[in-house]
């Protein structure tokens, strides 16, 4: 009696210890989410500013062209416009906000998937949990973890680094 009463202890430790991981996949999964959105108001956002801009350059330049056609500063803000809407889209095609939305929301299903996994497997078998399967879903989770980091610096993480080095 006195050895199964020390082994239900450490199931329990396991299982709390399972569940903990269960709610970090949950908490990263938030995160991954909340970045997902910020990406993807940067895309809308620059995608309407590159609209704007060369909506109202066509615009400067189809009003004002036949009315005044010697008229160089009218040519020259319509041609800036235009050159900004080209350095704009340039930006776009360079960071590609639609494509890192796009990952952050595949994060995201990914790490909730994770955690309905852990948080079922815990609920599901309390009493057989094991050290074992705490160190597979810890394995998942850093292996998950690997694949999407969060860009925590301004200049993101590379997915695929050339080098590993110390933040």
């Amino acid at each position: 009696a006195g050895a199964a009463a020390a082994v239900v202890p450490q199931e329990d430790r396991a299982a709390g210890k399972l569940r903990a991981v269960a709610d970090a996949a949950a908490d990263r999964a938030e995160m991954h989410d909340i970045i997902g959105r910020q990406r993807d108001n940067w895309n809308h956002l620059l995608l309407h500013s590159t609209n704007s801009l060369a909506l109202a350059a066509s615009a400067a330049m189809a009003a004002l062209a036949p009315a005044a056609p010697s008229a160089v500063a009218l040519r020259a803000s319509a041609g800036a416009l235009f050159a900004a809407a080209a350095v704009t889209m340039a930006a776009v095609n360079r960071i590609q906000p639609s494509q890192l939305a796009e990952e952050q929301r595949n994060a995201t299903r990914l790490w909730r998937q994770l955690e309905r996994d852990v948080s079922y497997r815990a609920a599901a078998a309390a009493a057989a949990v094991t050290d074992a399967d705490v160190q597979e879903a810890m394995d998942r989770v850093l292996a998950l973890d690997a694949a999407y980091p969060l860009p925590l610096l301004p200049g993101m993480l590379e997915k695929f680094p050339k080098t590993v080095e110390p933040a």
